[in-house]
């Protein structure tokens, strides 16, 4: 990650403490920029929604809103979010397969854009409330393709016995009785298939099953402008990995799509972020059990759980001129280990790093996605803080919490 220099690394480090999460706008920006000259090459072809899940840091938020992105939340608390980033609220898609009522509530006040709706029984609420105040809510039905991504089992979304979407069938039967849902239209199908996606075909075949749904619709009266077609775009963690052909991809969709005479909406996240961001950590100690070598860091599972939700794999150096260390040559396999009492408390397991001392500083990469906002308080520790750097200079985005923090809430509720 050459354009977050290790010395500028260090002086946040020192400045700021760690565990530590930097972002670089221009890295985040060049990914917007390559994902919407593919995806989005004019307005009326498609729009790019980023998904706040991925980094709902408010400093990010509102760099999206700049590059000119929509938002894909996923909960009433992520909707807050954008708003407080200022996202035109029309502009914004909600998500997600178990909405409570008061955040459909707060979606139809705010009037936002798109509510993927993904049962019949959501449908039919949704359009109660939306009926109740007097608006017509304009909404996707989220479409179960039954398409494998071929992708770790946490992050796939498409199979036919997933969570996630309505079965096809059902989807055209509540098309056709959509005049039973007086305070919603119907205007799009919405397509996920999953993350971590590399590969052109499971879009093609996404896009195949999309088309053919959008015609039955089509065929019983209902007037379908849109596809969404979720994000899911594969990022390289490691050098042997191959992200995500985008071009090749858009290649593949964007003519079908024109053919229908429908516009696309995405929701990449993981593909804007991830590898703008790293994770800064030092040493606290080190040794050797069973023959295996442990480097013992400040940060932990709680910080960056991936490895241990997902098994992804992450690469680690030491960042230059943190001690003497950068000067040896000599490497060996260590696994980079944090200090929460679980055994899966691994953050980089195999990886080749030289002698390290307590207070050498190490770099965790692509970590941008899914590492802050999936952080956690467990074992009682505060969350990182957060910084980004513009033009080569930074800025605190978020501040370290505080033991106080922790447990602020509670002694306030004292029994």
């Amino acid at each position: 990650m050459d354009f977050l220099s290790h010395h500028l690394l260090a002086e946040i480090a020192h400045q700021v403490g760690t565990p530590c999460y930097v972002y670089d706008r221009a890295r985040i920006a060049k990914n917007y920029a390559r994902l919407a000259n593919a995806l989005t090459p004019a307005p009326d072809v498609g729009h790019i929604c980023y998904s706040v899940k991925a980094n709902s840091n408010l400093s990010i938020l509102r760099l999206m809103r700049d590059l000119g992105t929509g938002f894909d939340v996923v909960s009433g608390g992520e909707l807050q979010r954008a708003l407080l980033a200022g996202a035109a609220p029309d502009s914004i898609v909600f998500a997600g397969v178990g909405k409570r009522d008061d955040e459909l509530v707060a979606a139809l006040d705010a009037g936002i854009g798109w509510i993927n709706v993904e049962s019949a029984q959501e449908l039919r609420l949704l359009s109660d409330l939306a009926t109740a105040r007097g608006v017509i809510q304009r909404v996707a039905l989220r479409v179960n393709p039954g398409v494998d991504p071929h992708t770790h089992r946490y992050l796939a979304t498409g199979k036919r016995a997933s969570k996630f979407g309505i079965e096809i069938e059902e989807a055209l039967r509540l098309v056709a009785q959509r005049a039973d849902c007086p305070g919603l239209a119907i205007e799009g199908i919405h397509i996920h298939i999953g993350s971590m996606v590399s590969d052109v075909a499971p879009y093609l075949d996404a896009m195949r099953v999309a088309l053919e749904v959008i015609a039955q619709c089509r065929a019983l009266g209902a007037t379908i402008t849109t596809l969404n077609l979720g994000g899911g775009f594969g990022v390289a963690y490691q050098p042997e990995q191959a992200g995500a052909p985008i071009e090749a991809i858009a290649d593949a969709i964007l003519p079908p799509a024109r053919r229908a005479g429908l516009r696309l909406l995405f929701e990449p996240g993981r593909a804007i972020v991830a590898d703008a961001g790293v994770l800064l950590t030092r040493v606290l100690y080190t040794k050797t059990n069973g023959g295996m070598r442990y480097v013992v860091v400040d940060a932990a599972m709680n910080d960056l759980i991936r490895p241990a939700l997902y098994g992804a794999g992450h690469r680690v150096s030491v960042v230059s001129g943190a001690s003497e260390v950068s000067g040896v040559s000599e490497v060996s396999e260590v696994s980079v280990v944090g200090p929460v009492c679980e055994s899966g408390d691994v953050l980089a397991e195999g990886v080749m790093l030289p002698e390290l001392r307590r207070g050498d500083l190490l770099v965790i990469y692509h970590a941008g996605a899914y590492g802050m906002s999936m952080a956690s308080n467990y074992n009682t520790r505060p969350r990182a803080a957060e910084v980004l750097v513009a033009d080569n200079q930074w800025k605190v985005i978020r501040r370290r919490e505080i033991m106080a923090d922790l447990w602020a809430q509670e002694v306030e509720c004292l029994a």
